[in-house]
């Protein structure tokens, strides 16, 4: 099992909040957005997606607030560095193409 890290704010209203989570991975898996979703729902946020090319999720029900995926990490990868932010858009196409 590897470690996916993954950075995320808060956002309700004018403020912010960052906070961080952990999904275990398998072997050479890829988180798909059923695993954010799932790690948010553990955290008490029970979000759907709204906007695939910058990973933001909204409330489902009348909440107001906003989460925004800004760093995701993951650890034992072969190269021995995880995806950081500029490598988000790759990481969502590669979903995207998978059908995940």
């Amino acid at each position: 099992m590897r470690e996916c890290i993954f950075h995320f704010k808060v956002i309700r209203g004018d403020k912010s909040k960052l906070l961080r989570a952990l999904i275990m991975l398998e072997p050479n898996k890829h988180p798909a957005i059923s695993d954010f979703i799932a790690a948010f729902k553990q955290l008490g946020y029970n979000v759907t997606l709204e906007d695939e090319r910058e990973l933001i999720f909204a409330p489902l029900g009348g909440e107001d607030y906003k989460l925004d995926i800004t760093k995701i990490e993951i650890k034992g990868e072969d190269n021995g560095e995880g995806y950081h932010d500029g490598e988000l858009k790759s990481i969502l196409d590669h979903l995207i193409k998978t059908g995940l």
